[in-house]
């Protein structure tokens, strides 16, 4: 998604103002939304690092990464959604704002779902009314419905995974089900029984967590970017009693120490744009966080050239299993 949905919204400087609160994981973010922000004190509150990193020119107390709570939200605030990917998280942001505010400002691209906001939120409002159109975008006016009683818990669907229920809240990977690039690592690659471990963008941390409560000797780190997942993966990690360091982190940059194994099914997409940095930036920093024998298991899609690219920073990156377009790679010096 490119900078269009603040190009939007900067043509309304009259809804940014110290009492406005916007929920977004945009990260594309134009010099001039950072001016109005500052300039207005209103508040960024985002469940992704890459927007929080966008925004860091801004003071701290205008920018917080966490998973959205509707006591982030005062009834006097005015709150501006920025539309993200997945309907199912954008209508259960409606909703929770839903607990607290009589009306909701939303803008959204148009061909990510931005025409067409009205129809999705029509079960949280009462109106809606689409106030403006510019720069292939669209920016809605929406009279919520009261609500009450907004729980994360119970927007949660659960899938199954050799006997163990991993519950997702809306937003993360595959929401409620085991994507089949997961599948194909976890049939494959049997848990080792010992050495640390670290499961990089973990969505639910059905990865990490599977080895562990096979291998309970191993030492499992959890990370992922997104506030939903790591959420996901702290209540699946208590729920199964599987003991886990869980972490927010955009790829490497917080992760302290080295690991006998890194396991990883990394995104490939940023909105609707291909975007290869992580794997890129993978490779390139891995070596710094594993040991001298350790290895990485990384499952992809099978277009991608990922072991050509590893190759330049490791001595060894072989395909071990091709099925079902993806491929399982083991990389290692």
């Amino acid at each position: 998604m490119s900078s269009a949905v603040y190009e939007l919204l900067l043509r309304h400087p009259q809804l940014l103002d110290s009492n406005t609160t916007i929920l977004t994981a945009e990260n594309d973010v134009p010099p001039d939304w950072i001016n109005a922000l500052r300039q207005s004190g209103s508040k960024v509150l985002s469940w992704d690092l890459l927007t929080v990193a966008a925004h860091r020119a801004l003071p701290t107390e205008q920018i917080t990464h966490a998973l959205p709570q509707a006591s982030d939200i005062s009834a006097d605030h005015r709150v501006i959604l920025v539309w993200p990917k997945s309907k199912v998280l954008a209508q259960a942001l409606a909703e929770l704002v839903a607990n607290r505010c009589s009306e909701l400002w939303v803008a959204g691209e148009n061909d990510a779902g931005g025409k067409s906001i009205g129809k999705a939120l029509q079960a949280c409002s009462d109106d809606t009314t689409k106030t403006d159109s510019a720069r292939r975008s669209s920016l809605w006016h929406v009279a919520l419905k009261p609500s009450s009683d907004f729980n994360w818990l119970k927007l949660a669907r659960s899938f199954n995974q050799n006997g163990h229920s991993y519950m997702t809240l809306p937003g993360v990977f595959n929401h409620g089900s085991l994507d089949v690039g997961t599948a194909l690592l976890l049939e494959h690659v049997p848990a080792p029984p010992r050495g640390r471990l670290l499961d990089l963008g973990c969505g639910s941390g059905v990865i990490g967590l599977s080895m562990k409560l096979e291998e309970p000797a191993l030492e499992v780190t959890l990370a992922d970017i997104d506030a939903f997942a790591i959420r996901s993966a702290q209540l699946n990690s208590a729920r199964m009693q599987a003991e886990a360091s869980i972490i927010a982190s955009d790829g490497l940059d917080n992760i302290d120490g080295r690991f006998d194994y890194l396991f990883t099914n990394p995104p490939f997409h940023q909105g609707k744009e291909t975007d290869y940095a992580f794997a890129r930036e993978l490779f390139s920093a891995a070596g710094r966080h594993l040991t001298s024998d350790g290895q990485i298991w990384l499952v992809a899609n099978r277009h991608l050239p990922y072991e050509d690219w590893a190759r330049e920073f490791f001595a060894e990156a072989n395909v071990m299993v091709q099925e079902k377009g993806f491929k399982l790679l083991c990389i290692h010096n």
